[in-house]
Protein backbone atom coordinates (compact mmCIF):
# COMPACT_ATOMS: atom_id res chain seq x y z
CA UNK A 1 0.00 0.00 0.00
CA UNK A 2 1.52 3.28 -1.10
CA UNK A 3 1.07 6.44 0.95
CA UNK A 4 2.02 10.07 0.36
CA UNK A 5 4.42 11.38 2.98
CA UNK A 6 6.18 14.76 2.87
CA UNK A 7 6.29 15.23 -0.91
CA UNK A 8 6.86 11.58 -1.85
CA UNK A 9 4.91 8.44 -2.65
CA UNK A 10 6.37 5.67 -0.49
CA UNK A 11 5.40 2.12 0.49
CA UNK A 12 6.33 2.63 4.09
CA UNK A 13 7.79 5.29 6.34
CA UNK A 14 9.22 5.52 9.83
CA UNK A 15 7.46 8.11 12.01
CA UNK A 16 9.37 9.55 14.94
CA UNK A 17 7.56 8.42 18.09
CA UNK A 18 8.80 11.55 19.86
CA UNK A 19 6.62 13.72 17.65
CA UNK A 20 3.87 15.76 19.28
CA UNK A 21 1.51 14.47 16.62
CA UNK A 22 1.96 10.93 17.93
CA UNK A 23 2.35 11.67 21.65
CA UNK A 24 -0.35 14.34 22.05
CA UNK A 25 -2.58 14.16 18.97
CA UNK A 26 -1.17 17.53 17.85
CA UNK A 27 -2.57 17.56 14.35
CA UNK A 28 -5.65 17.70 12.15
CA UNK A 29 -7.14 15.55 9.42
CA UNK A 30 -9.64 15.53 6.59
CA UNK A 31 -11.47 12.54 5.11
CA UNK A 32 -12.43 12.85 1.45
CA UNK A 33 -14.62 10.56 -0.64
CA UNK A 34 -12.94 9.19 -3.76
CA UNK A 35 -15.20 8.07 -6.62
CA UNK A 36 -13.99 6.92 -9.98
CA UNK A 37 -10.47 7.61 -8.77
CA UNK A 38 -11.34 11.29 -8.24
CA UNK A 39 -11.36 13.02 -4.81
CA UNK A 40 -14.64 14.92 -4.31
CA UNK A 41 -15.08 18.52 -3.10
CA UNK A 42 -11.34 18.96 -2.52
CA UNK A 43 -11.63 22.76 -2.51
CA UNK A 44 -14.02 22.73 0.46
CA UNK A 45 -11.96 20.19 2.38
CA UNK A 46 -8.75 22.08 1.69
CA UNK A 47 -10.14 25.38 2.99
CA UNK A 48 -11.27 23.67 6.20
CA UNK A 49 -7.88 21.96 6.54
CA UNK A 50 -6.03 25.27 6.16
CA UNK A 51 -8.29 26.91 8.74
CA UNK A 52 -7.70 24.07 11.23
CA UNK A 53 -3.93 24.17 10.67
CA UNK A 54 -3.96 27.90 11.26
CA UNK A 55 -5.73 27.43 14.60
CA UNK A 56 -3.03 25.03 15.75
CA UNK A 57 -0.14 26.93 14.21
CA UNK A 58 0.66 24.12 11.78
CA UNK A 59 2.26 24.40 8.35
CA UNK A 60 0.02 22.30 6.05
CA UNK A 61 2.76 21.52 3.47
CA UNK A 62 0.03 20.80 0.91
CA UNK A 63 -1.87 22.76 -1.70
CA UNK A 64 -4.97 21.82 -3.69
CA UNK A 65 -3.02 20.93 -6.81
CA UNK A 66 -0.82 18.52 -4.85
CA UNK A 67 -3.81 16.89 -3.15
CA UNK A 68 -5.61 16.32 -6.46
CA UNK A 69 -2.50 15.09 -8.24
CA UNK A 70 -1.25 12.77 -5.50
CA UNK A 71 -4.75 11.43 -4.73
CA UNK A 72 -5.09 10.30 -8.35
CA UNK A 73 -1.64 8.71 -8.20
CA UNK A 74 -2.58 6.88 -5.00
CA UNK A 75 -5.72 5.64 -6.72
CA UNK A 76 -3.66 4.26 -9.60
CA UNK A 77 -0.79 2.66 -7.68
CA UNK A 78 -3.07 1.16 -5.02
CA UNK A 79 -5.74 0.15 -7.56
CA UNK A 80 -8.49 1.84 -5.54
CA UNK A 81 -11.26 3.55 -7.52
CA UNK A 82 -13.83 3.86 -4.71
CA UNK A 83 -12.33 4.84 -1.39
CA UNK A 84 -11.55 7.26 1.42
CA UNK A 85 -8.64 9.65 1.17
CA UNK A 86 -7.29 10.72 4.54
CA UNK A 87 -5.09 13.80 4.82
CA UNK A 88 -3.16 14.31 8.06
CA UNK A 89 -1.11 17.37 9.02
CA UNK A 90 0.79 17.08 12.30
CA UNK A 91 3.58 18.48 14.45
CA UNK A 92 6.68 16.36 13.91
CA UNK A 93 9.98 16.57 15.77
CA UNK A 94 11.94 18.61 13.23
CA UNK A 95 9.17 20.27 11.22
CA UNK A 96 5.47 19.92 10.54
CA UNK A 97 4.57 16.94 8.37
CA UNK A 98 1.81 15.90 5.99
CA UNK A 99 0.67 12.51 4.79
CA UNK A 100 -2.16 11.04 2.74
CA UNK A 101 -3.53 7.51 2.72
CA UNK A 102 -6.15 5.93 0.48
CA UNK A 103 -8.20 2.93 1.58
CA UNK A 104 -11.17 1.07 0.13
CA UNK A 105 -14.63 2.40 0.94
CA UNK A 106 -18.00 1.57 -0.55
CA UNK A 107 -21.34 2.81 0.68
CA UNK A 108 -23.48 0.20 2.43
CA UNK A 109 -26.63 -0.08 0.28
CA UNK A 110 -28.46 -1.85 3.11
CA UNK A 111 -28.08 1.20 5.35
CA UNK A 112 -29.40 3.46 2.60
CA UNK A 113 -32.47 1.24 2.25
CA UNK A 114 -33.09 0.54 5.94
CA UNK A 115 -31.68 3.73 7.45
CA UNK A 116 -29.26 4.19 10.31
CA UNK A 117 -29.96 4.24 14.07
CA UNK A 118 -28.74 6.89 16.52
CA UNK A 119 -28.23 6.46 20.25
CA UNK A 120 -27.69 9.45 22.53
CA UNK A 121 -24.25 9.34 24.11
CA UNK A 122 -23.60 10.13 27.77
CA UNK A 123 -20.58 12.17 26.58
CA UNK A 124 -21.41 15.82 25.94
CA UNK A 125 -19.89 18.37 23.58
CA UNK A 126 -18.30 21.52 25.01
CA UNK A 127 -19.18 24.46 22.71
CA UNK A 128 -16.53 26.60 24.45
CA UNK A 129 -13.62 24.33 23.47
CA UNK A 130 -11.75 25.38 20.30
CA UNK A 131 -11.03 21.70 19.59
CA UNK A 132 -14.75 21.06 19.09
CA UNK A 133 -14.70 22.93 15.79
CA UNK A 134 -11.76 21.20 14.09
CA UNK A 135 -11.00 17.61 13.04
CA UNK A 136 -8.26 17.02 15.56
CA UNK A 137 -6.15 13.87 15.71
CA UNK A 138 -7.33 13.63 19.31
CA UNK A 139 -10.50 11.78 18.28
CA UNK A 140 -10.84 9.48 21.28
CA UNK A 141 -14.03 11.15 22.55
CA UNK A 142 -15.80 10.34 19.28
CA UNK A 143 -14.55 6.76 19.30
CA UNK A 144 -15.69 6.24 22.90
CA UNK A 145 -19.13 7.71 22.15
CA UNK A 146 -19.60 5.44 19.16
CA UNK A 147 -18.44 2.37 21.09
CA UNK A 148 -20.87 3.26 23.89
CA UNK A 149 -23.94 3.34 21.65
CA UNK A 150 -22.84 0.39 19.51
CA UNK A 151 -22.82 -1.73 22.67
CA UNK A 152 -26.53 -0.84 22.96
CA UNK A 153 -27.31 -1.78 19.36
CA UNK A 154 -27.11 1.62 17.64
CA UNK A 155 -25.08 2.51 14.54
CA UNK A 156 -24.03 6.08 15.36
CA UNK A 157 -23.69 8.21 18.48
CA UNK A 158 -25.66 11.42 18.95
CA UNK A 159 -24.05 14.18 21.01
CA UNK A 160 -25.87 16.75 23.09
CA UNK A 161 -23.83 19.69 24.35
CA UNK A 162 -23.24 20.57 28.00
CA UNK A 163 -26.49 22.59 27.92
CA UNK A 164 -28.40 19.49 26.73
CA UNK A 165 -28.96 20.96 23.27
CA UNK A 166 -28.77 18.83 20.12
CA UNK A 167 -25.33 18.89 18.60
CA UNK A 168 -24.02 16.30 16.10
CA UNK A 169 -23.11 12.67 15.61
CA UNK A 170 -19.73 11.12 16.38
CA UNK A 171 -18.90 11.22 12.66
CA UNK A 172 -21.84 13.15 11.25
CA UNK A 173 -24.05 16.23 11.26
CA UNK A 174 -27.77 15.87 11.90
CA UNK A 175 -30.87 17.30 10.19
CA UNK A 176 -34.58 16.74 10.64
CA UNK A 177 -37.78 17.80 8.90
CA UNK A 178 -41.06 18.91 10.43
CA UNK A 179 -43.97 20.30 8.41
CA UNK A 180 -41.73 20.69 5.32
CA UNK A 181 -39.14 22.77 7.20
CA UNK A 182 -35.57 21.45 7.50
CA UNK A 183 -33.83 21.98 10.85
CA UNK A 184 -30.21 21.60 11.94
CA UNK A 185 -28.24 22.76 15.00
CA UNK A 186 -26.25 25.98 14.85
CA UNK A 187 -22.46 25.66 14.73
CA UNK A 188 -22.27 27.59 18.01
CA UNK A 189 -23.93 24.61 19.74
CA UNK A 190 -20.53 22.91 19.44
CA UNK A 191 -20.34 21.02 16.18
CA UNK A 192 -18.10 20.59 13.17
CA UNK A 193 -18.86 22.62 10.07
CA UNK A 194 -19.34 19.53 7.91
CA UNK A 195 -18.67 19.65 4.17
CA UNK A 196 -21.84 17.71 3.34
CA UNK A 197 -23.75 19.84 5.86
CA UNK A 198 -22.78 22.89 3.81
CA UNK A 199 -23.83 21.13 0.63
CA UNK A 200 -27.27 20.36 2.09
CA UNK A 201 -27.84 23.96 3.15
CA UNK A 202 -26.76 25.16 -0.29
CA UNK A 203 -29.12 22.67 -1.96
CA UNK A 204 -31.97 23.91 0.27
CA UNK A 205 -31.36 27.46 -0.93
CA UNK A 206 -31.09 26.31 -4.55
CA UNK A 207 -34.36 24.33 -4.42
CA UNK A 208 -36.20 26.93 -2.36
CA UNK A 209 -36.65 24.60 0.61
CA UNK A 210 -37.31 26.22 3.98
CA UNK A 211 -34.67 25.61 6.64
CA UNK A 212 -33.90 26.85 10.14
CA UNK A 213 -30.62 26.78 12.05
CA UNK A 214 -30.76 27.13 15.82
CA UNK A 215 -30.55 25.62 19.29
CA UNK A 216 -32.90 22.68 19.88
CA UNK A 217 -33.80 20.13 22.56
CA UNK A 218 -33.73 16.36 22.05
CA UNK A 219 -37.51 16.14 22.60
CA UNK A 220 -38.02 18.16 19.40
CA UNK A 221 -36.15 15.54 17.38
CA UNK A 222 -38.48 12.82 18.63
CA UNK A 223 -41.57 14.50 17.16
CA UNK A 224 -40.58 15.05 13.52
CA UNK A 225 -41.36 13.65 10.07
CA UNK A 226 -37.90 12.83 8.74
CA UNK A 227 -34.36 12.60 10.16
CA UNK A 228 -31.06 12.22 8.32
CA UNK A 229 -27.36 12.56 9.00
CA UNK A 230 -24.53 13.63 6.72
CA UNK A 231 -20.82 13.20 6.26
CA UNK A 232 -18.40 13.15 3.35
CA UNK A 233 -18.36 9.36 3.00
CA UNK A 234 -21.99 8.39 3.52
CA UNK A 235 -23.41 11.55 1.94
CA UNK A 236 -27.02 11.94 3.07
CA UNK A 237 -28.14 8.98 5.17
CA UNK A 238 -31.75 8.53 6.38
CA UNK A 239 -32.24 7.80 10.09
CA UNK A 240 -34.73 5.10 11.05
CA UNK A 241 -34.40 5.38 14.83
CA UNK A 242 -33.27 7.80 17.53
CA UNK A 243 -33.07 6.12 20.94
CA UNK A 244 -36.48 4.45 21.32
CA UNK A 245 -38.27 6.53 18.68
CA UNK A 246 -38.63 5.00 15.20
CA UNK A 247 -39.35 6.70 11.87
CA UNK A 248 -40.92 5.39 8.68
CA UNK A 249 -38.17 6.15 6.17
CA UNK A 250 -40.24 4.76 3.26
CA UNK A 251 -42.27 7.96 3.57
CA UNK A 252 -39.25 10.28 3.45
CA UNK A 253 -39.80 12.69 0.55
CA UNK A 254 -37.62 15.72 1.23
CA UNK A 255 -34.67 13.57 2.29
CA UNK A 256 -34.88 11.69 -1.03
CA UNK A 257 -35.04 14.96 -2.95
CA UNK A 258 -31.91 16.17 -1.18
CA UNK A 259 -30.16 12.83 -1.82
CA UNK A 260 -30.89 13.06 -5.55
CA UNK A 261 -29.50 16.59 -5.80
CA UNK A 262 -26.43 15.68 -3.78
CA UNK A 263 -25.66 12.69 -6.01
CA UNK A 264 -25.83 15.02 -9.02
CA UNK A 265 -23.18 17.20 -7.40
CA UNK A 266 -20.95 14.19 -6.78
CA UNK A 267 -21.07 13.18 -10.43
CA UNK A 268 -20.33 16.74 -11.47
CA UNK A 269 -17.17 16.50 -9.35
CA UNK A 270 -16.18 13.26 -11.10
Amino acid sequence: MYIYYNDKLVKETCLDLRSQGFQFGYGVFETILVKGGVPCFVDMHYKRLIKACSRLGLEPRLDMETINKQAKKLSQVNDIIEGRLKIICFRDTEADAALMTLSHYKQDDEHIQKGISLGTSSIMRNPHSPMTYIKSLNYTENILAKAEVKSKGYDEALFLNIYSKLCEGAVSNIFWIKDNVIYTPDLNCGLLDGITRRQVLDICSLLGLSFKIGSYDLIELLQVDEVFITNSLMGIMPVCRVDNTTYNISGYKITKKLQEEYVKRLYEEI
